[in-house]
């Protein structure tokens, strides 16, 4: 009978993967679902309708946005319409006559504002659109939505473009926000302004990095880090602008600063500088390029390259005087080249997000449990790893249907996700580390120690050293633990360090150590108890010691636990009716209780009491408790949020462990098939209210090529895409069609095409660079050179695309081409670290001539 029914589950499963793969070859091309075409007649009764409306609702502005959105519909739908560049022409004045009528009647709103201004990008040349920009900025100075829509433009906009206005722009912005947080009375706006602030510098930082310009770049945050966090405290108390008074002496003393080798903070130097000696940091050796090889222009790419690795700012040698001869000036960052991107901030939230804003800049993916729906993830213009083709390689073009390694890492950073596993997503792993400066990184990490005590830092820390060197890692968790016995957080990350080397007897008796110390404790550092149950069970659900993972659960609830329990044998009837007791008041607790959510601590006592039903009764019982949170949600708040997305994304690894336990362990097909069924629900549900968060994307996807979930990914995809298309869920859908094994060329291409004339998204480095590397991989070298030329008029600050030309490119360019190429970037003020003329062989004999 068991053979049977294991055969019928097969046969069914193949049914269903074949049945699936069919109708995906047939869905998989995205395209705009095809609507019925409008006749005069219909257009002329919405607009009539449209009209009525706003009589009635003069400043409902999502309304007009509505009716000017639909003058392109009316013309992509209408029958008559001939869709020449006349007609847009004629369409984009109409829509300006409406945006004119509504800004009358609305003449402040922020994103009536914006909308106008991309309508006017279609009809004015560029000096009219800076025109009117000035024009609207004048008479909303403090408008932060604008100012943020205007970096857009200024850094996009290839004809007005150059490096010094750019930067110009964001002073301007940082100096606007600087007196609005300061006139501001209202905590939550302080704190949303100094968001906004970390935002911006962040997007400053990396358009000066990828323009050319690291050393000032990595100043920018060396400062910002030394001002926000190493002040000497007899500072603290004066204003802003005595502290950066101040510091500017720190810097021209040229002490070590934040993230180089033996820096000790500026509060250090401030009193015991006179018994230091200067450690300067002078220029490295020459890079040898006497071995190139190739034309003039390819030696000098290749040098440019070489020198594009020196990332910090050189010292003078003397403290101020500038008595080293260097070649580059840029290489030297004085004070004033920082000092108007410099800003305050005051709230412990801003302090955090500043720290993970640094990661991110230096290469690191960690976040400070942002919702990937966060405009700091969303953000085409900081996303820009996959512009580093060893990256690209290891994790874009790799199509070896891995479900978790990722090309891109976008969701909320948690306990689960911070350390490598083979049976789980990670925040940030080898591959994302490829291009990071490690001896920077665990400098800062390291400094950071003295003046941050946050958790979530320590253990990003530990993470960091664990991918730098396994064994290092395990001795600074050791080290951590000596000082901090009490803190449950890093005994999980020791754990979860062990467990990521494939040492589970170590990572257990990691867990048990520390569990039994746990009833010992002050109260207060009880409070992460949960997340060492859930995660030490958890590693057991998944090792298939499923009787020890419940006796693990239950210890949880028992005041006079006794770690003798945790083994492979049954939970008794009465413990287990006590524990789900116990569980069911902590759930009901922690809906009144928002503290508590805050702090993560109810959400590993949903996944405890869950992962017990799943294992004790099934699947449904267990998918109640994830419901009944995320009802509770919706009803306390009105709509979901990183809390929710939290939720789902522990809902969605049950159901996942759960099907995994099942199909080695039951041979029920039913239970398959609705544990399928409830799947494919909560994915959709999930990826609907979160669509960039990858995990949700990943795991939708992989269960439906795999068979165990319906097609169907496409179609939701395709909905949000034309919603609220973002990078990520483009590579996604880039990446997902190239795992579709064999995939179709012509539609991978169509993809790129979509993706890049998206307004959303025309203006990510990533994407480019990925579409031309693929048109070069198959041939298309015509394309790939059209491509290039489009990707510097979208990004013409980005020195990576430039370079292209000088690189992979090299054999599709005439030296003309070239030669104009590097035009352009000179005209555009990219930084260029080495001078074309040393490899000229004639320009070069006359300049050692002379």
């Amino acid at each position: 009978m068991d053979k049977k029914l294991r055969k019928d589950k097969k046969e069914r499963k193949k049914e269903r993967k074949d049945k699936n793969q069919n109708n995906s070859s047939e869905n998989r091309e995205f395209i705009f679902q095809t609507k019925h075409e409008l006749s005069e007649e219909d257009i002329r009764q919405k607009t009539k309708d449209y009209n009525i409306k706003l009589d009635q609702n003069p400043h409902d502005i999502s309304l007009w946005l509505e009716f000017i959105a639909f003058q392109d519909k009316a013309m992509q739908f209408s029958v008559t319409s001939k869709k020449s560049d006349s007609t847009k022409t004629s369409i984009n004045e109409v829509k300006l006559s409406i945006f004119d009528k509504a800004l009358q009647l609305n003449p402040k709103n922020s994103w009536l504002l914006v909308e106008y201004l991309k309508c006017c990008e279609q009809i004015y040349d560029v000096p009219k659109l800076l025109t009117k920009w000035d024009q609207i900025l004048t008479e909303n100075p403090g408008d932060i939505i604008l100012w943020m829509q205007y970096i857009d433009f200024r850094q996009t906009n290839l004809v007005s473009f150059s490096v010094a206005q750019c930067l110009q722009v964001f002073e301007d912005c940082l100096h606007v926000l600087r007196k609005s947080v300061v006139v501001a009375t209202d905590y939550n706006e302080k704190l949303r302004i100094e968001r906004i602030m970390i935002h911006v510098f962040q997007r400053a930082c990396v358009f000066i990095l990828q323009s050319g310009y690291s050393e000032r770049a990595y100043a920018c945050w060396q400062a910002m880090i030394e001002l926000i966090f190493f002040a000497p405290d007899h500072l603290r108390q004066q204003t802003f602008y005595d502290r950066v008074t101040a510091l500017e002496i720190f810097w021209e003393e040229e002490w070590p600063r934040f993230g180089e080798d033996d820096a000790k903070g500026w509060a250090y130097y401030a009193e015991h500088g006179d018994n230091e000696m200067h450690v300067t940091l002078t220029p490295p050796n020459p890079v040898n390029v006497s071995n190139l090889h190739g034309d003039a222009y390819e030696k000098w790419a290749k040098a440019e390259g070489m020198h594009d690795g020196q990332l910090l700012s050189i010292r003078t040698g003397t403290g101020g005087d500038d008595d080293i001869n260097v070649d580059d000036p840029y290489r030297i960052i004085i004070f004033d080249d920082i000092r108007t991107f410099l800003f305050d901030i005051t709230f412990p939230q801003s302090y955090i997000e500043l720290l993970y804003a640094c990661f991110s800049f230096v290469g690191l993916t960690f976040n400070p449990g942002y919702s990937s729906s966060n405009p700091l993830i969303t953000d085409a213009f900081l996303n820009t790893k996959l512009v580093d083709e060893s990256i690209a390689n290891n994790s874009f073009w790799v199509t070896d249907n891995s479900l978790f390694k990722l090309p891109i890492k976008s969701f909320p950073q948690i306990e689960d996700n911070l350390f490598k596993s083979q049976s789980w997503f990670c925040i940030c792993d080898e591959v994302d580390v490829i291009n990071v400066d490690m001896i920077f990184a665990r400098n800062a990490f390291y400094q950071l120690r003295q003046v941050v005590n946050d958790t979530g830092i320590k253990l990003c820390r530990l993470a960091v050293e664990h991918l730098y060197d396994i064994s290092s890692g395990r001795s600074l968790a050791k080290s951590m633990l000596k000082r901090e016995k009490m803190n449950l957080a890093l005994w999980n990350g020791y754990a979860q360090i062990e467990r990521s080397s494939n040492k589970y007897t170590e990572a257990r008796k990691v867990y048990l150590g520390a569990i039994a110390q746990i009833r010992s404790y002050p109260e207060q550092f009880q409070i992460d108890a949960p997340l060492l149950h859930r995660m030490f069970s958890e590693m057991e659900l998944e090792q298939g010691h499923y009787k020890t993972a419940m006796n693990v659960l239950v210890l949880l609830t028992e005041e006079q636990g006794n770690i003798e329990s945790v083994a492979e044998i049954d939970v008794s009837v009465t413990r287990l009716l006590k524990a789900r007791k116990y569980y069911t008041q902590q759930m009901a607790r922690s809906t009144t209780t928002i503290s508590q959510y805050e702090s993560g601590n109810s959400l590993h006592y949903c996944v405890c009491y869950a992962l017990l039903e799943c294992l004790s009764q099934n699947l449904q019982q267990a998918s109640k408790i994830f419901e009944e949170m995320i009802q509770d949600i919706e009803m306390r708040k009105g709509y979901l949020d990183l809390e929710a997305e939290l939720i789902f994304m522990t809902y969605v690894k049950l159901i996942y462990q759960y099907l995994n336990y099942i199909a080695s362990n039951n041979s029920s097909t039913s239970s398959n098939d609705i544990s399928g069924t409830l799947f494919q629900d909560v994915l959709t549900r999930a990826i609907k209210a979160f669509p960039n968060n990858t995990i949700f994307l990943s795991m939708y996807f992989h269960q439906e090529i795999r068979g165990s979930i319906s097609v169907g990914l496409n179609s939701v995809l395709e909905e949000i895409l034309q919603k609220s298309p973002s990078h990520i869920i483009w590579t996604f859908v880039l990446y997902s069609e190239l795992c579709r094994q064999p995939f179709n060329v012509k539609r991978v291409r169509s993809l790129f095409d979509r993706a890049l004339e998206s307004s959303k998204t025309k203006s990510s480095i990533s994407l480019w660079t990925l579409y031309i590397n693929f048109e070069m991989t198959y041939g298309r070298h015509d394309i790939a050179k059209t491509l290039y030329y489009r990707a510097v008029r979208e990004c013409p600050w980005s020195k990576d695309l430039y370079m292209m030309a000088f690189k992979k490119l090299r054999n599709l360019f005439t030296i003309d081409e070239l030669e104009e190429a590097m035009n352009v970037l000179y005209e555009k003020e990219i930084r260029l670290r080495v001078s074309i003329d040393r490899f000229d062989d004639k320009k070069q004999e006359i300049i050692e001539r002379i």
